[in-house]
């Protein structure tokens, strides 16, 4: 996968596990510290696996109206490759400095093994929903997206339909970030729906769209964009 460019902001982990060891750390500190037995007791234990593995993405954006298949590849790379727990997914997103993606790129978190691209084989039939957010609550909004996603609540929600989420996204606009999540099925309307109301409702209330217009949010199947068939086509090849 290509090294990241400079003008992009890279991840960098500095904070050590819940995992790992805070032996030495505690003895070492004095009694004024006043670390309790349950605090320590809870750093050590080790954080329950999610019930998928997820990767974080970047997707560079190229300024041209269409690009090959091979820029793209060379614009979408790997951040971090095996999210297993909620303390990695911590480990990740805290150090990740957000504030400083430029416009109109965009940074995805999806299944470990599939590519957030229209032409990925989990992904051709599928579609998302996207909301506009406004930029004062957009991390926020995509926290929560994120972590709705990561420990299966919109999964749960979708079980009967025999759909899966596979992945959200969050993409700087001028005055907002364009904030996705991705289905497999996008010919399924009831898990379409079921969906839509999931996020809703598990939102928190001042996170929550004001209004049910497509300038606030919509519903787009893959195959409506434009480019998807060159994209499917170039994926063959």
């Amino acid at each position: 996968m290509p090294t990241p460019r400079m003008d992009t902001p890279e991840l960098r982990v500095q904070q050590p596990s819940p995992t790992e060891d805070t032996t030495k750390e505690t003895t070492d500190r004095s009694p004024a510290t006043r670390r309790t037995l349950h605090q320590n007791i809870l750093g050590k234990l080790r954080p329950l696996p999610l019930q998928y593995h997820w990767t974080f993405w970047y997707d560079k954006h190229s300024g041209a109206e269409s690009a090959s298949s091979t820029d793209y590849d060379e614009r979408l790379y790997v951040l971090y490759e095996d999210v297993a727990d909620i303390a990695t997914f911590y480990r990740i997103y805290n150090n990740y400095p957000w504030e400083k993606i430029p416009q109109r790129d965009t940074v995805h978190i999806f299944r470990k093994g599939v590519r957030p691209v229209w032409e990925d084989p989990e992904n051709v039939k599928g579609g998302c929903w996207r909301f506009r957010v406004p930029k004062r609550k957009a991390q926020a909004f995509f926290h929560e997206i994120a972590i709705l996603c990561i420990s299966s609540e919109f999964q749960a929600a979708l079980e009967k339909e025999h759909d899966h989420v596979l992945g959200v996204s969050t993409s700087v606009r001028f005055n907002t970030h364009l904030i996705s999540v991705w289905n497999k099925l996008g010919s399924n309307e009831r898990s379409i729906k079921l969906l839509e109301e999931t996020i809703l409702n598990r939102l928190s209330p001042n996170l929550r769209p004001t209004d049910s217009g497509p300038n606030s949010y919509f519903y787009r199947r893959h195959n409506e964009n434009e480019g998807f068939q060159q994209a499917v086509e170039g994926s063959k090849q």
